[in-house]
């Protein structure tokens, strides 16, 4: 009697504790905290963005050949025009939160474009101040 006394409350106590793991919430504070499409979609733009700038720098240090660059290079970028294109139809749709995101990256990109650059001493071209590495040759970057 006193196990089954036991199972019971240790049921209880597990399914109080596992409820608020599986309900979910629709408060304001779970919907502020709840990822958009629009920040899933900026997340895999950086991503393409990032792997076509490894692709371009792997290629620029002869580790691909012409032809896998150019049909890798389409891929990516294929992908990146309809990545670019869902975000736009997200942004164009007249909803205040769209257009709140939107100053907040001009703002974003304008503070980032504001900061130094540092030219590379190998090759000349410039590269923003907190790169340790040259962008183009791959040389380290004296601050």
């Amino acid at each position: 009697m006193i196990y089954l006394l036991c199972g019971i409350l240790g049921s209880a106590v597990l399914g109080a504790i596992c409820i608020p793991l599986v309900r979910k919430e629709e408060t304001l504070e779970s919907s502020i905290i709840e990822e958009t499409e629009w920040d899933l979609l900026q997340r895999k733009k950086e991503i393409v963005l990032g792997n076509i700038q490894d692709l371009d720098f792997e290629y620029k240090c002869g580790k691909l050949s012409e032809e896998d660059y150019q049909k890798i290079r389409s891929e990516m970028s294929t992908e990146a025009a309809q990545v670019f294109r869902e975000i736009e139809s997200i942004e164009s749709a007249a909803d205040l939160d769209a257009l709140i995101r939107r100053e907040i990256l001009a703002r974003k990109s304008k503070t980032k474009t504001s900061g130094q650059m540092t030219a590379c001493a190998s090759c000349g071209v410039p590269n923003p101040a907190i790169n340790k590495f040259c962008a183009e040759c791959g040389a380290k970057l004296k601050h």
